[in-house]
């Protein structure tokens, strides 16, 4: 009896289960097809097994993706698999397609095919992925395209762009360690984008286009990512009259990057970034009103007598070489600085190189006067003289500051107590700042 009423009530359970797990189809339509875009497409494809209603809803899927790797197993298959979908596809609007292919697997005119039947069914956002060795040019049939609003090509991907170019609605163009066949396809490239905003740019450094342009009117968010290395006659010519948001990373040992033309620019982001003897890397950046700085001073040169009149947010990293030098050339160029944030990080003790010692300034930054309100330090590292001198310069002379928040890492209790004892000694010329110790 005992056991006879155990299957019954394992029984009971299983169609309870069943009715919960079908509560799902009782959702909107919309959250479903959401729900399907998440999960990989072989999955999303076998929901249709599961009854009448489900039957169609996956062809409704407004974004697809594509993996080679799902058919490891089955030669042959993945091209006309994803070729089946695509034709089949109900939903008014393709709103993304992300392929990942591998020649072995598609060849290129397979991929040829499956592009062009995405952009037939206005795709607006258009992902490809080559994960091969054997480069895939893209098709100089599909430069003229007026509804794709969103592009990124990865990896072994081949442009020779020709002299029509037509992409009306892109709006972000990711281009991932692409290959171009010259200068003019560059060119090209850029010219047939009147509505670009945001472009990111990773290249190799031993890319065959030396000079690489970018003239954008209508940019505004602009990303390069380098490899480390280069050559003396590599680097960058940047023309974007509307660009507001810049970030390079990675440039090490080119021979120029030239920016001209981007008094629009409110944030830039410079990292990595050594052995540029040119001043207009820095030198473009003086409309800034938020900056980062990865850099070592004795690697970049200063420009000579710019100022930084616009700039009020300063993030600035205390471990490259003799950065203490950078700090007191930016302080002294900033005279609107109204927060000022070191970072330091505990894991790069032998790129720390302390090469002379810091020299405070020989008169106070006019920020130090009135406007610097908040100084952060974040993995300030006590044991070092020169951050010590640093750190009691800013609260001797700023005498607007309102916060200063130290954060340590590594720290015993008994340190931190000296630490902090040590940094309240100091007579600070603001009577309201508030010293935090974290």
């Amino acid at each position: 009896m005992e056991r006879h009423s155990k299957r019954r009530v394992t029984g009971s359970m299983s169609n309870q289960d069943l009715e919960n797990a079908d509560r799902i189809s009782e959702l909107p339509e919309a959250l479903i097809l959401l729900i399907l875009c998440l999960l990989p497409m072989k999955v999303a494809i076998a929901t249709s097994l599961l009854s009448k209603q489900w039957r169609y809803l996956w062809k409704l899927m407004p974004k697809l993706k594509f993996d080679y790797l799902d058919h490891k197993r089955q030669l042959g298959t993945f091209s006309s698999n994803v070729c089946s979908t695509l034709v089949s596809h109900m939903s008014p609007v393709l709103q993304s397609l992300y392929l990942i292919v591998h020649q072995e697997r598609c060849n290129a005119k397979d991929i040829g095919i499956l592009l062009g039947i995405a952009l037939g069914l206005h795709v607006h956002e258009l992902v490809l992925e080559v994960r091969s060795r054997e480069v895939y040019k893209f098709p100089r049939s599909l430069f003229i395209v007026n509804t794709l609003r969103t592009l990124k090509l990865r990896y072994n991907v081949h442009m020779d762009v020709p002299s029509l170019v037509r992409f009306k609605s892109l709006r972000n163009l990711h281009l991932h360690y692409v290959e171009y066949r010259d200068h003019n396809s560059v060119i090209n490239l850029f010219g047939g984008c009147p509505n670009l905003k945001t472009l990111t740019v990773h290249r190799y450094s031993h890319s065959s286009v030396k000079t690489f342009t970018i003239s954008v009117p209508s940019l505004e968010r602009l990303s390069i990512y380098n490899s480390n290395g280069g050559q003396v006659d590599w680097g960058y010519a940047i023309n974007a009259p509307s660009l507001k948001l810049l970030k390079i990373k990675g440039i090490c040992g080119l021979g120029f990057c030239l920016i001209e033309n981007v008094m629009e620019l409110v944030e830039a982001s410079i990292i990595d970034v050594s052995s540029i003897s040119n001043e207009n890397l820095l030198g473009s950046l003086t409309s800034v009103k938020r900056l980062s700085l990865r850099i070592s001073p004795l690697k970049v040169t200063f420009p000579t007598g710019s100022i930084f009149d616009q700039l009020v947010y300063l993030e600035l990293h205390a471990y490259k070489e003799a950065w203490w030098n950078l700090l007191t050339l930016m302080l002294d160029r900033s005279p609107k600085l109204k927060t000022l944030k070191l970072i330091n990080k505990w894991h790069c003790e032998k790129e720390y190189v302390g090469r002379g010692e810091w020299k405070q300034p020989e008169n106070v930054p006019k920020c130090f006067w009135f406007l610097l309100e908040t100084f952060i330090w974040k993995g300030y590292k006590w044991q070092r003289e020169d951050e010590k001198q640093v750190a009691k310069y800013v609260l001797k002379n700023a005498i607007n500051l309102k916060r200063a928040i130290i954060s340590s890492k590594r720290i015993k209790p008994k340190e931190r107590v000296e630490v902090v004892k040590d940094l309240k000694s100091v007579v600070r010329a603001s009577n309201f700042c508030q010293l935090i110790f974290k």
